[in-house]
């Protein structure tokens, strides 16, 4: 019995040996967070949009979005478990079930010596962003999750939230963030036109609005414009780089059960998945991953023409669902996000391809 158990132990180990060394690991990951993009809107895009990324993609799989205390999860949930590698209770950001701090991909990151960068249409300080930089029980505590971005050493972060950095408590002063961030080295830009006519090539905060980025309909730039953006400065570091791409307002349409709004904001994250898609086949050694945190409005599909136009939207609910979620990747590493698997494995596999030594 005990030779048989040897055996068996040897197998295991010679075949995690196998897949860990089989697995190529990429030197970039560009992750793109379609917020509420359950697959139903996946097929929206690929129906209505002819030019639509996904067909693009060669690994395909289906996230389970549940949250460790509701089947229905949030923004904060949804993001720590792929941030983190670990499920967590709702509204809780970047910790576990308890509050204490969980471990994010852009920490590992940084210790890895590799450049970090996000780009969102919410506020920075918005649950997804939040959970790849802060650890706080609420994700209502925007201006202590502004406070801890001010801690950390991201390269690149753009989106709304500004009014949360004007003024920040810390030691029991006032303190104005932006002047903490150029004291750490950073270039510091307050509007749309002054980053789309810069040429970045410094770490930088652009905070375009005191509150949310414009919707897509009433913005002259797109996701895709601010990505490009991100790029070319995470570039340089030797090491590679870990970004995070939110299209925030998707969710925010499905809330709303408006078909113009989320239609509007899916195709501008679509140009940003190309851009995304388009710096990995021109530089290589990149991994794409796309997927959502939670599905919003429990939408279907209910009419329209064979060639994806004139389509209707019907809505469920203005909440959430326990829709899966797609998971598209590309890449070295793309072959882990394939099949059926909980959300908290999208991180775990991140964090292997990072580092194949963590255990979870």
């Amino acid at each position: 019995m005990r030779v048989i158990k040897a055996i068996v132990l040897i197998i295991i180990f010679n075949f995690s040996f196998l897949f860990s060394q089989s697995t190529q690991r990429p030197k970039n990951i560009i992750l793109l967070i379609g917020d509420g993009m359950g697959a139903n809107y996946v097929s929206a895009a690929v129906l209505h949009f002819p030019n639509n990324p996904f067909r693009r993609f060669t690994s395909i799989g289906f996230s389970i979005t549940c949250a460790a205390d509701n089947l229905l999860t949030d923004s904060a949930a949804g993001a720590t478990a792929i941030s983190t590698g670990y499920r967590t209770n709702y509204y809780y950001v970047g910790v576990d079930t308890l509050g204490n701090p969980l471990t994010n991909i852009f920490e590992e990151a940084e210790r890895l010596n590799k450049s970090t960068g996000l780009v969102v249409t919410c506020t920075v300080t918005h649950a997804t962003p939040a959970a790849f930089v802060s650890h706080v029980i609420s994700r209502k505590e925007e201006t202590a999750i502004a406070k801890q971005f001010l801690e950390k050493d991201i390269d690149v972060v753009i989106g709304g939230g500004a009014k949360y950095f004007h003024e920040t408590e810390a030691s029991s002063s006032i303190i104005n963030g932006f002047d903490i961030l150029k004291n750490k080295g950073y270039d510091i830009y307050r509007n749309a036109n002054e980053l789309l006519a810069s040429q970045p090539n410094n770490k930088f905060y652009a905070l375009l609005e005191d509150e949310q980025l414009p919707r897509a309909k009433d913005r002259n730039y797109s996701l895709a414009d601010l990505t490009k953006k991100v790029l070319p400065v995470l570039s340089q570091s030797d090491n590679g780089f870990v970004m995070m791409v939110e299209g925030s307002q998707i969710d925010w349409g499905g809330h709303e059960n408006n078909q113009d709004y989320l239609m509007t904001e899916l195709n501008d994250f679509c140009g940003a998945i190309d851009a995304a898609l388009n710096f990995a086949e021109e530089n290589g050694n990149t991994l794409v991953i796309i997927t959502a945190d939670h599905e919003t409005g429990g939408m279907s599909i209910n009419d329209g023409k064979p060639d994806g136009s004139n389509i209707t939207l019907k809505f469920t609910t203005t909440g959430h669902s326990a829709e899966m979620v797609g998971v598209f990747a590309k890449g070295p590493g793309e072959e882990l996000f394939r099949g059926v698997f909980d959300n908290y494995m999208i991180g775990r596999n991140l964090f292997q391809l990072l580092n194949p030594d963590l255990q979870f």
